[in-house]
């Protein structure tokens, strides 16, 4: 069930964040739920990735990479995973 959320932000980065929406093909809707479900996540479930990783991570979302075992996976952990 969804419901409405009324925020305050810059005009600025609305419209930085209505431009990285349309290039992703994506609502700003979409985006911001997605947000506040990453924050919302229990943190210990969640790998130690590398802050420069991270920054860019919209590219590969981890929820989007194949599971262990898989050889994608083993490399681009091996890669970029900490621990």
């Amino acid at each position: 069930m969804t419901t409405k959320l009324t925020l305050s932000v810059e005009k600025q980065v609305i419209l930085k964040a209505k431009r990285y929406a349309k290039r992703h093909n994506q609502s700003l809707s979409e985006i911001v739920t997605s947000y506040l479900d990453f924050l919302s996540r229990d943190k210990d479930n969640v790998p130690d990735i590398d802050p420069e990783v991270f920054e860019v991570s919209d590219e590969i979302p981890i929820e989007k990479l194949s599971a262990r075992g898989d050889p994608k996976f083993e490399y681009l952990a091996d890669k970029y995973l900490h621990g």
